[in-house]
């Protein structure tokens, strides 16, 4: 094959800026998967701050409950509660479903959850939820 014949058949590729902006959103995919979920966590939050309506004293924590507003329509995956950065115990109290629920939106009052710590200073209580299909959204909730 000579080099005319070799000419004919490669293949152009036009460097258009719909193609290179396409490059480009996929070459920062890795760098969205850390950084998008606390960031749409503050800039649109699933839920507002909790307000702690109940809590009682027991041996070893708080029980506690809260209420809130729901923003957004999304599943929940977790929640997650630390002190100065340690994670901390945080789960139903005992003879309810360990279940999450997802919530439609709209004021909210939650179930009863046993929280790890007797003062709820210093105390960050995160929600992670799936609003979108590429990441999870992470909302601090409280403070």
């Amino acid at each position: 094959m000579t080099s005319h014949e070799r000419r004919q058949f490669t293949i152009s590729v036009t460097w258009t800026w719909p193609v290179i902006i396409g490059l480009l959103v996929l070459a920062m995919v890795p760098i969205w998967g850390p950084l998008m979920p606390p960031l749409e966590g503050q800039l649109l939050p699933v839920t507002t701050k909790v307000k702690f309506i109940n809590t009682r004293p027991i041996e070893g924590g708080t029980i506690l409950r809260m209420s809130y507003e729901k923003l957004r329509d999304c599943q929940i995956l977790g929640v997650s509660m630390d002190k100065n950065g340690v994670p901390i115990e945080f789960e139903p109290v005992a003879g309810s479903l360990d279940v999450l629920t997802t919530r439609g939106t709209g004021p909210q009052i939650s179930r009863e959850w046993f929280a790890g710590t007797d003062k709820l200073d210093d105390v960050r209580l995160r929600w992670v939820h799936r609003c979108s299909w590429l990441w999870t959204t992470v909302t601090i909730a409280f403070p």
